[in-house]
């Protein structure tokens, strides 16, 4: 009987250090603790301060809901430039912004108070409160990458 075939055995890959699996949620944490007690952000900019400014307003496409993968191209272009800018010696600080008012907050506050064509309850504060706990999350999410603080964060 024939020995089964040992693919392994025939490919011609590189010994490295590098593990088979990243292993993302275990070290995805670690990373982001590195990044912050290293004060990456903070140094990138103090390095640039001086040069010319450049300011690109990051309004988010989801004041509605959770981060997802349909607006991670977004996210990503926007972060390019930013980053781009820097590199090419700008002082480009990220700089979030949270247009919150008009038609998405409204449809999704409708939804919640149970249908199309309800009169929204202005003194109740709905629309913003909605805002706020669908941001949230977001908003840590990004400043967790940035030396961005959510403590001062306005919605208009």
């Amino acid at each position: 009987m024939a020995e089964p075939l040992e693919l392994k055995k025939t490919l011609n890959l590189p010994k490295t250090e590098f593990p088979m699996k990243a292993g993302l949620p275990q070290n995805e944490p670690k990373q982001l603790e590195a990044w912050h007690g290293e004060n990456i952000y903070e140094r990138i900019l103090e390095s640039r301060k001086g040069k010319p400014l450049f300011v690109l307003h990051d309004g988010p496409p989801y004041p509605t809901g959770e981060i997802h993968l349909g607006t991670g191209l977004n996210k990503i272009l926007k972060d390019l430039v930013v980053k781009t800018k820097s590199m090419a010696g700008h002082y480009a600080p990220y700089v979030p912004g949270w247009d919150c008012h008009g038609l998405p907050i409204e449809t999704q506050v409708e939804k919640e108070l149970g249908g199309k064509g309800r009169s929204l309850p202005r003194s109740s504060g709905s629309c913003a409160g909605n805002s706020r706990s669908a941001t949230s999350n977001s908003i840590r999410k990004i400043s967790s990458a940035s030396g961005f603080s959510a403590a001062g964060t306005i919605l208009t």
